[in-house]
């Protein structure tokens, strides 16, 4: 099974996202646009993975659980990845938080090599994905309305299954690891 793990959101920032989506749509074409439902932040794509992994996974993250407490994060601007002149993903930045999700990343990168899975090469930048372009293609800055900075709680990390369908992934959460720490 395709796996990874990612912070869920809160339903009414997916809202708020979907709106933000809307806007974008009116000024880009090609997009092929996440649904409230997949939307989230990623913190490792592992591939696929055995379904015997599911709980070793686990149990090497178990000390993140103990290690953090939660905390507030806030959405920030729009962006295009790899860039807004060559975009093929559009996301909003993360603002606040920012640190502790990257904390939170290099403990699990860290952790799940252990496991064999391989390091990721790229900088992780904390976002939310809204959307994808097959052909890149520049971000107008008509699209890239000012966003409201609104704050949302990072309480746990989840491990989700994800299924890919042609009307677009479905993701199934197969564990969830609380905050219950000091950090």
């Amino acid at each position: 099974m395709r796996a990874f793990l990612a912070i869920g959101l809160p339903d009414e920032i997916k809202v708020y996202l979907g709106k933000i989506s809307g806007h974008i749509g009116k000024y880009v074409e090609g997009v092929k646009w996440v649904n409230r439902e997949g939307q989230h932040i990623t913190l490792k794509f592992l591939g696929e993975i055995e379904e015997k992994a599911v709980w070793g996974i686990k149990e090497a993250l178990s000390f993140i659980g103990m290690k953090y407490r939660p905390f507030k994060a806030s959405l920030g601007s729009i962006d295009g990845f790899p860039d807004k002149k060559r975009t093929r993903v559009i996301v909003i930045r993360l603002e606040n938080g920012v640190d502790k999700i990257c904390d939170i990343y290099n403990d699990i990168e860290n952790s799940v090599g252990t496991l064999g899975f391989e390091k990721e090469d790229r900088p992780f930048t904390p976002h939310i994905t809204l959307g994808r372009r097959k052909t890149p293609a520049p971000l107008l800055e008509k699209a890239c309305i000012e966003t409201e900075r609104l704050f949302f709680d990072v309480d746990s990390i989840v491990l989700f299954k994800s299924t890919l369908r042609p009307d677009g992934a479905v993701y199934t959460p197969l564990w969830k690891m609380e905050f219950k720490g000091g950090l």
